[in-house]
């Protein structure tokens, strides 16, 4: 099928590795369609692809247990779950109870995004959904003190898990306030759930995890919040910062964070838009990640990698291509 597609989620692998979801322009938006494309620059072929008929939400890489195999994986929107490798034909799997029209929905709603922390995969959703992948078709709830009933009216809608152990994991979200969504972290212990005060701060959208005290979480309407479970999170935006951001990371000592806005920076002192040099700038960012000492930004059109001296965008064959920047990788 020929389209020019929307990028919609990505996994950055390695410095020159990616797996992106993107949706068919020629499509209704949010449709149970989505084209999976892996970007490797080490492949004899740059390009690769499939599409799934579903809505892909989360996409992670997996190492079985000997590390011997890494899988990449993908989430639809309903629970729907496909492993690929190298070598063996793609996988399929069904989260018991997720979705809002599978048939074996219970009600708690959609899916959000999943991760691997330590040794199992971990996938978040609407209604305070958290369930704990133990082996293959095997899900479990993880969500105790969490999970809401299917009949709630203010849904608790997780967004993001992250975690450097199994029994140290943040897990943020939002629900409905008095003025609008607002932002809710809970931190697991290995043995619960604990909600966590925070600043007062719109819908949470993600977590960093920089080290064990060194926590970053970034919300809409321009927020940025650093801390831990022990000692609390504080808000690092200004009265000014008004951007939608998605996702964020660390780079060459700094916060980095996509936004609707385009890619931006905190330095340590205040958040200012990223100044790439590629002509035309970046517009948006919908994901940002550092692997390997290169900072990759990816927007619904665009893909930019950094090397800590030079951008260089990167043209998706899909699309066509942007700005002036005839030299770009193809």
């Amino acid at each position: 099928m020929s389209s020019e597609v929307e990028l919609t989620n990505a996994k950055v692998l390695d410095h020159d590795y990616l797996y992106i979801s993107s949706s068919l322009d020629s499509m209704p938006a949010y449709s149970r369609h989505t084209r999976l494309s892996i970007l490797d620059f080490q492949a004899k072929s740059l390009w690769t692809r499939h599409d799934v008929n579903w809505w892909t939400v989360g996409l992670e890489q997996f190492f079985a247990d000997d590390e011997s195999e890494q899988n990449l994986v993908a989430l639809s929107n309903e629970g729907e779950v496909e492993f690929i490798s190298h070598s063996n034909p793609p996988l399929f799997e069904k989260i018991p109870g997720a979705g809002v029209y599978s048939d074996d929905a219970k009600g708690w709603g959609y899916m959000r995004t999943l991760r691997q922390i330590g040794d199992h995969l971990y996938a978040v959703g609407s209604a305070g959904q958290v369930y704990k992948r133990l082996a293959a078709n095997h899900w479990v709830h993880m969500d105790d003190g969490i999970l809401q009933a299917t009949d709630v009216e203010d849904r608790l809608l997780l967004a993001d898990i992250h975690g450097l152990a199994e029994d140290d994991m943040y897990l943020c979200g939002a629900i409905p306030g008095a003025y609008g969504y607002e932002g809710r972290l809970f931190h697991w212990d290995g043995q619960q759930w604990s909600a966590l005060a925070l600043p007062t701060t719109e819908r949470l959208n993600a977590i960093h995890i920089e080290n064990a005290s060194t926590v970053w979480l970034c919300s809409a309407n321009g927020t940025l919040l650093r801390g831990n479970v022990q000692e609390g999170f504080v808000d690092l935006s200004r009265i000014e910062d008004n951007q939608l951001f998605y996702s964020l990371t660390r780079f060459n000592g700094l916060t980095y964070l996509a936004s609707n806005m385009g890619l931006y920076v905190y330095d340590g002192n205040k958040i200012q838009e990223v100044i790439t040099g590629l002509k035309p700038e970046l517009e948006n960012a919908i994901v940002v990640d550092a692997v390997e000492g290169v900072l990759w930004s990816i927007g619904s059109k665009d893909l930019a990698r950094f090397d800590g001296t030079t951008w260089e965008r990167i043209h998706h064959p899909d699309n066509p291509r942007i700005g002036e920047d005839e030299s770009a990788s193809s």
